[in-house]
């Protein structure tokens, strides 16, 4: 729990949602120490009353209002945000961002004031209790903003603290790489479906061993390699299979992707003139 603190939100899009839903199931906080801001008036009320929080459409009257100040704006919103409520913004404040891209820097430089700020990257699983969020400190950031950061998020999954400079690395794989899972889930589904499973029966086929598999990985501890051998018998359907993807260079193209990706992170800090 963290007792007597309010967070503040300022953002309720897809992901705000998912980590005051997630902070909720878990009881790190409660509804009564939860402020929602944003500029959608109706979708506050929806979230004010599904979960039984207070709202507000006033940023400045957010920041003023918490401990702990969640930004979970777009990139190109956040100097928006920042400017309008710069002036209430206080060296006994937290400030944690979830804007892909925006560095701690450059909300110090919007800011103007040496605000303890983290800059924590979750990833969507958070929906469901099984997040992976990475959480860096920005320089006026101590050990106990740190703690704070890894709490919360570690409620809705597992958090890990790496520098800054890892952060583009780090939204390239685990921010991104719910999307990627799906892809291949999706991409199974139909390779069952076109040699002729029922699709009902192809995406139970493809999701338990997805699931199976990651269990497998959580549970022995063992290398993902180890358990790929342990399937793959000489000469077999499964080696077949991956002759197919080292043809078609799999790990080049998932290589690829994740460079494409940190590429995309640095430039949309840059959207929006932060």
């Amino acid at each position: 729990m963290l007792p007597s603190k309010k967070l503040s939100l300022i953002g309720v899009g897809r992901m705000g949602e998912a980590l005051i839903k997630g902070f909720l199931q878990s009881g790190i906080i409660e509804a009564g120490q939860v402020l929602l801001s944003d500029i959608n008036v109706d979708r506050l009320e929806v979230l004010k009353g599904k979960y039984r929080v207070e709202s507000t459409v006033d940023n400045r009257d957010a920041v003023k209002r918490g401990n702990i100040v969640l930004l979970a704006v777009k990139p190109q919103q956040m100097e928006g945000v920042l400017t309008g409520a710069k002036d209430a913004f206080h060296k006994e404040l937290l400030v944690i961002s979830i804007a892909a891209g925006v560095t701690t820097e450059k909300i110090y430089t919007v800011i103007g004031k040496e605000v303890p700020v983290i800059r924590v990257m979750p990833n969507t699983p958070a929906l469901v209790g099984k997040g992976m969020s990475v959480v860096s400190r920005g320089k006026y950031a101590d050990d106990e903003s740190a703690e704070v950061a890894l709490k919360l998020f570690s409620s809705i999954g597992e958090a890990v603290e790496l520098p800054e400079d890892l952060q583009n690395q780090a939204t390239a794989i685990s921010g991104s790489g719910p999307a990627y899972f799906f892809l291949m889930v999706e991409a199974l589904i139909e390779a069952a479906v076109k040699v002729g499973v029922d699709r009902g029966i192809a995406k139970k086929l493809v999701i338990q061993t997805m699931s199976g598999s990651a269990t497998m990985l959580l549970e022995t501890g063992k290398e993902p390699e180890e358990l790929r051998e342990m399937v793959t018998s000489p000469g077999g359907t499964t080696a077949a299979a991956l002759q197919v993807f080292s043809k078609r260079e799999f790990r080049s193209i998932v290589q690829e992707a994740v460079g494409a990706a940190i590429k995309r992170a640095g430039e949309l800090a840059q959207l929006g003139g932060i």
